[in-house]
């Protein structure tokens, strides 16, 4: 089963981590916040969803768990 993930723009603190380690899915908006690099999900204005690559699951969730604020949410579609 697929993973999807999106970012909690109201907690995210810019610190960089998720578009650094992995800028094929997260990129940093205008603002510093991250965002992933496609809405593949579009729930509403805040929430939208990337499907993860499959060859790029791990790392995603790698860095979920690193995630100082707790803002990368990744769920099974």
């Amino acid at each position: 089963m697929a993973k999807k993930v999106r970012i909690e723009y109201d907690t995210c603190t810019a610190c960089e981590l998720c578009y650094d380690r992995i800028p094929e899915v997260f990129k940093s908006k205008d603002d510093g916040i991250a965002d992933v690099v496609k809405y593949d999900i579009e729930e509403d204005e805040n929430t939208k969803w990337m499907i993860i690559p499959e060859d790029l699951e791990g790392d995603v969730e790698e860095v979920a768990e690193e995630c100082p604020s707790g803002s990368i949410i990744v769920e099974e579609e």
